[in-house]
């Protein structure tokens, strides 16, 4: 009886093992499929917020959503390549790493001069934020790579100087 009893315990045993290797073999295939299609993966997420606004940009490969109300994100509609191009050109000129340490101009979002906003950029598994800014003045780094967002978004708001940051043959 004992020997039967060792011999069941052995055989689910192994069954457990290689059902866990069998588990574990296919999470690692996942893992690599993951990641083989998040290579590229970059995003940028444009936000500024205020008492009484709320705006919004998230611009992923061929994607581009304008969330104007907190909440009710907007259709998404189609990038261009070459926008999308651009906007990877500027980011090469763009030191990413540092992005977290650059300091804002002006702080008039404290005290409801601006808006609050920040700019946030995945890349595969790593994010950059940038400390928060007025809206409409970025830090000089960001100055390019901003307004190519606002166009790309079609923001027509006052208090961006869309055509400061980039002249007009990049635009």
């Amino acid at each position: 009886m004992k020997l039967v009893s060792i011999l069941i315990f052995a055989l689910i045993s192994l069954k457990t093992c290689n059902s866990n290797t069998a588990k574990a073999e296919n999470q690692d295939r996942i893992s690599k499929e993951q990641q083989a299609t998040s290579e590229d993966l970059i995003t940028f997420e444009y936000l500024a917020t205020s008492r009484n606004s709320y705006y919004k940009i998230r611009v992923i490969k061929n994607l581009v959503v304008v969330t104007k109300k907190q909440g009710k994100p907007g259709a998404p509609e189609t990038l261009d390549a070459s926008e999308w191009n651009h906007l990877l050109e500027i980011l090469e000129a763009i030191q990413i790493e540092k992005i977290p340490d650059l300091k804002a101009p002006s702080k008039n979002y404290a005290f409801d001069g601006a808006a609050k906003t920040t700019l946030k950029i995945s890349v595969n598994e790593h994010t950059y934020q940038t400390q928060a800014f007025d809206h409409g003045n970025p830090p000089e780094a960001l100055k390019a790579l901003i307004a190519k967002l606002l166009v790309i978004a079609g923001y027509e708001g006052s208090s961006t100087k869309v055509g400061e940051y980039l002249k007009k043959e990049d635009l």
